[in-house]
């Protein structure tokens, strides 16, 4: 059984697989004591207008090959345009079209996670590795041990996913 996380782009990728593997993964390995199948996989959509437009349609529509889907979206570009409506007008239509569809929205957007979970002195070299290398060299940067990313903050702003994750406990997969 494949628990399948969709994000916005490779960056988001490399960190959301940290993220399970690292900060998720006590509740995760709660989730498999229950159903030992399940297996985390991350994938990237190359930006939210391909996710929106084929990704997630196209993943949503095999449901046998995936018990949830899960969409992680930067909320700060959900407003702009996106078909008829905007972006979240889309996410919404899918979200009811596809009962094994959850969307967790990252407060601001993946840099601003980052950089609020590493130490203030970390921060001005993070962004500066976005703007002369760029977002994905940043967040591979920006995970390992020696930069200090706080686990705990980490968790405290991911708590609806990790949230979602825990019923998933309560419920048969």
């Amino acid at each position: 059984m494949i628990l399948l996380v969709v994000v916005e782009g490779l960056s988001d990728k490399c960190f959301f697989e940290y993220v399970f593997e690292h900060v998720l993964c006590e509740t995760l390995e709660t989730l498999r004591q229950r159903e030992p199948k399940v297996e985390v996989k991350v994938r990237e959509a190359q930006g939210i207008d391909e996710m929106l437009k084929r990704t997630l349609p196209d993943v949503c529509k095999v449901q046998d090959l995936y018990f949830k889907v899960i969409a992680i979206v930067d909320s700060d570009e959900m407003h702009k345009p996106f078909g008829k409506g905007t972006r979240i007008s889309r996410l919404q239509e899918l979200l009811k079209s596809y009962k094994h569809l959850r969307a967790f929205p990252v407060r601001d957007n993946l840099e601003d996670l980052i950089q609020n979970c590493l130490p203030s002195q970390k921060r001005r070299e993070f962004n500066d590795r976005i703007h002369n290398r760029s977002k994905l060299e940043a967040a591979k940067w920006a995970i390992r041990k020696e930069q200090g990313l706080n686990v705990d903050t980490l968790k405290n702003k991911l708590a609806d996913l990790e949230g979602y994750l825990r019923c998933q406990q309560q419920k048969e997969i």
